[in-house]
């Protein structure tokens, strides 16, 4: 079955801080409702204006919604590298072409023993990605050039790559004792491990 790719996350970014205020509430077992409400009358996302939060609220909810409560009790109370795996696994949920090359890309060089990703392997798999699919094709290069980037600089920012000249270092992001058994004791977050290059 051929998979259908969004460019929809040009303007995304990792949302550490916004993810970490709405879930906060959510564990204060507060409505969507009730949260919104709150976000929009506190300006808790910190947006310059009304458009603004309109426009980000709904994109931070929905990655929220990947998570359950005890991974949103980590994403509050866990060490940073348990927040970063927990935002970037959020984001690959809700993206399914960063998440792709996640898998294709940065675990198959981990897989391989090689531990950068070059400007090559990033330009083969967007080559092979537009001969496979057709709105990978459409999209214009401006696009893919912004999706890059922006795919790149979450994944950074997640500290599962590092930037290292022109090439990307490979670093597996360390999970703490409680949260890999948590994961490992319920299968439908098992990908969590493969994304964050921990299995």
């Amino acid at each position: 079955m051929l998979k259908k790719y969004s460019g929809g996350f040009t303007a995304e970014h990792l949302y550490r801080n916004e993810m970490k205020n709405i879930v906060h509430l959510q564990l204060q077992g507060l409505s969507k409702e009730e949260i919104k409400k709150k976000v929009f009358e506190e300006n808790l996302l910190h947006c310059r204006s009304e458009a603004a939060i309109k426009d980000l609220f709904p994109r931070v909810y929905r990655r929220t919604e990947v998570l359950d409560q005890q991974l949103k009790f980590f994403l509050i109370h866990g060490a940073r590298s348990d927040q970063n795996a927990l935002l970037l696994y959020a984001f690959l949920k809700r993206f399914m072409f960063p998440r792709d090359f996640v898998l294709e890309v940065i675990h198959y060089n981990m897989k391989k023993f090689k531990s950068m990703v070059t400007e090559g392997n990033i330009r083969t798999f967007f080559e092979e990605k537009e001969q496979q699919y057709e709105q990978v094709r459409n999209w214009t290069d401006k696009t893919k050039y912004k999706l890059k980037q922006v795919m790149l600089k979450i994944i950074v920012d997640a500290e599962l790559l590092k930037k290292n000249g022109n090439e990307y270092e490979i670093k597996p992001i360390p999970l703490s004792r409680e949260l890999r058994d948590y994961v490992e004791r319920n299968p439908v977050y098992r990908d969590l491990l493969i994304l964050t290059l921990n299995e």
